[in-house]
């Protein structure tokens, strides 16, 4: 897949961050009709368990020959045998007519029959090619018996014409597709330090800013990388983009590749948890240590606007509707000290990447398209060591709120932080650094 790097400067008032470009597949629609399934004889095995299960059957018969339970066993066993029969007839009419040919003749007799319908499909083949043959030969008499008659009859001033080389008909084949669609898209990020590669990765609906407590504390032990997800932050909001957690995490692998960053640790935030382990889960080799801070998706204990951007009929009109007040409603309820988080400033600063209308239907798109549960099921392979922080107050992660991830990965660590609420790496950001200096010890590069 081609990647291009663009890194631009982009300044405002408020800070300095670079932009990594890459491009995005494009999914195509195939007109194409699947390839027919080829046809197998069917395994040994399979026959050898269906005789065994025969004679299984006839040496209970035999034990009842002289018993005088005998009728109602030889009734028991028939009734057995056919259904057997009819399940072994029901599965073969799936398979056309060789399958209904399959259930009324032996497995000596079905193996002869397959033979004699390869054959005859070979010579089918050869039929058609000679056939071809022979109307090319035919097309070709015929254009010669045309010309010569035209030069019987033609009165025109006679004039050299180059004769053109007689070619064969070729079949018509489909015009080859040079490369895979892509859509260029731009993914925002920060970066400040040395060390090994953490790369940092917020929830829905978040940017960047949300690891403002943390950044240039852990970017003195680490390389550390804050990224703007595709349709948050400064980011892209690319047209051919449905923010599932497939592609997220596919779009984090294709930063990397960008950046030049061919493995990393990484933190990630609540949903952004999921884009995480699927970006690890498909790419072990790329990840060494998460840590992950109240995983999960959407909860009931949610707010109803979030709720409502998940919903198929409303999700529209709740976007349209998230505003200053609804950012406002939802922080509120993220914070466990709202007197010292909370403030006009960090409002306006979570509003301001999502107050336009592309934002907002990302924004949308994203609570729509989650879906972890793929990610969950795959979670005991994951190779990654893990470790999960919690509030003790998160209203959005109450009991077994990250229960799921829990439980999947019984081997990871788990901890759970007091007087915090969802926002656990804003409120508390002086105990999640502590947490991830133990959890994965600083090496500087060597000098």
């Amino acid at each position: 897949m081609a990647i291009s790097l663009e890194v631009k400067k982009f300044v405002n008032t408020e800070y300095v961050g670079n932009f990594a470009q890459i491009e995005l597949p494009i999914a195509r629609i195939e007109d194409e009709e699947p390839p027919k399934k080829a046809r197998k004889k069917p395994e040994k095995k399979d026959r050898k368990e269906k005789k065994d299960r025969k004679a299984s059957f006839m040496r209970k018969r035999a034990d009842y020959d002289d018993d005088d339970g005998y009728d109602d066993m030889d009734s028991e066993i028939e009734a057995e045998l056919d259904a057997e029969e009819e399940e072994e007839r029901r599965r073969s009419r799936r398979g056309g007519l060789f399958g209904r040919k399959r259930a009324a003749k032996s497995d000596e007799e079905l193996d002869e029959e397959l033979d004699e319908e390869l054959d005859e499909e070979l010579d089918e083949e050869l039929d058609e090619e000679e056939e071809a043959e022979k109307a090319r030969a035919r097309r070709r008499a015929a254009a010669e018996e045309a010309r010569r008659v035209a030069a019987m009859f033609d009165d025109g001033p006679k004039t050299a014409r180059a004769e053109q080389p007689e070619e064969d008909e070729e079949e018509y084949q489909e015009p080859e597709i040079e490369g895979p669609r892509t859509e260029r898209a731009r993914i925002h990020y920060i970066e400040e330090g040395n060390g090994e590669p953490l790369i940092l990765i917020h929830s829905v609906g978040q940017s960047f800013y949300t690891w403002r407590n943390m950044f240039s504390r852990l970017s003195l032990n680490y390389r550390v990388i804050a990224i703007d997800l595709l349709g948050h932050g400064y980011s892209s909001r690319p047209e051919n983009f449905s923010y599932t957690v497939e592609e997220q995490a596919m779009t984090l692998g294709l930063f990397m590749d960008a950046i030049g960053v061919q493995s990393a640790h990484i933190m990630a935030f609540s949903m952004g948890s999921a884009y995480a382990l699927r970006f690890a889960l498909d790419n072990p080799d790329r990840v060494g240590k998460m840590m992950l801070i109240a995983p999960g998706g959407i909860s009931p204990e949610m707010p109803l606007a979030i709720k409502l951007m998940d919903s198929s009929i409303l999700g529209g009109v709740a976007s349209m509707l998230y505003g200053m007040r609804t950012v406002e409603k939802v922080l509120s309820e993220c914070y466990f000290d709202l007197a010292r988080m909370m403030s006009p400033e960090v409002v306006g600063e979570y509003y301001k990447t999502i107050s336009d209308r592309e934002s907002r239907w990302a924004l949308r798109a994203s609570f729509h398209n989650f879906d972890d549960e793929g990610v969950v099921s795959r979670l005991r392979s994951l190779e990654a060591p893990v470790l999960m922080l919690q509030g003790s107050e998160d209203k959005w992660r109450q009991g077994d709120g990250s229960e799921p991830y829990h439980t999947a990965m019984p081997y990871a660590g788990f901890a759970t932080m007091r007087n915090a609420g969802h926002l656990l790496h804003e409120e508390k950001a002086e105990k999640v650094i502590a947490a991830t200096l133990e959890y994965i010890p600083a090496i500087q590069p060597e000098a």
